[in-house]
């Protein structure tokens, strides 16, 4: 995690009807809404690829490889403040950036933390890495019932954006 972090301009699909702009700004994007665009890119990618509509095959394929991943980078996007994404807790948005938590574990760490959950690690994950590491345990479980991806494992279930997903 280098660099710029990300903002809404990078999308390639930018601001959709779907989304929203709060009274303060700060654009609320919809999940489902920026899901469907990136499956809509991966089955126009595969139709060029096979030469042919692939319809609906490349949605499924979407879904079963990329969805539980796009969905945890998302989220991290999220806790760090870099998008606000609806389909997550408000109150959480920034929550990786906020000073109490970079009292309580240092900006590498979090680093390190982020970058384990957004590839798709469990909370055991991030305590292996910390143990392996002689990390103090105390601040990063305190940090990881705060984010409770558990919580969130509803978003991540594909069944749900498959919902949306046009049928052939």
């Amino acid at each position: 995690m280098t660099g710029r972090p990300p903002v809404v301009e990078d999308l390639p699909e930018g601001l959709l009807p779907a989304d929203q702009v709060g009274a303060d700004g700060t654009a609320v994007l919809s999940l489902t809404a920026h899901a469907l665009a990136a499956a809509d890119r991966h089955k126009w990618i595969e139709s060029e690829r096979a030469g042919c509509d692939m319809g609906s095959r490349a949605y499924r394929d979407w879904v079963d490889r990329y969805w539980k991943g796009w969905v945890r980078s998302r989220l991290i996007e999220h806790l760090y403040g870099w998008r606000c994404w609806g389909a997550f807790d408000r109150r959480q948005y920034g929550l990786l950036a906020r000073s109490s938590v970079e009292h309580h574990i240092p900006a590498a760490t979090l680093r390190i933390m982020a970058t384990i959950l957004a590839e798709g690690g469990e909370n055991l994950d991030v305590i292996t890495w910390a143990m392996h590491q002689g990390e103090p345990l105390d601040p990063l479980l305190w940090l990881l019932d705060r984010i409770d991806v558990n919580a969130h494992r509803s978003r991540l279930l594909a069944d749900h954006i498959r919902l949306f997903m046009p049928q052939d």
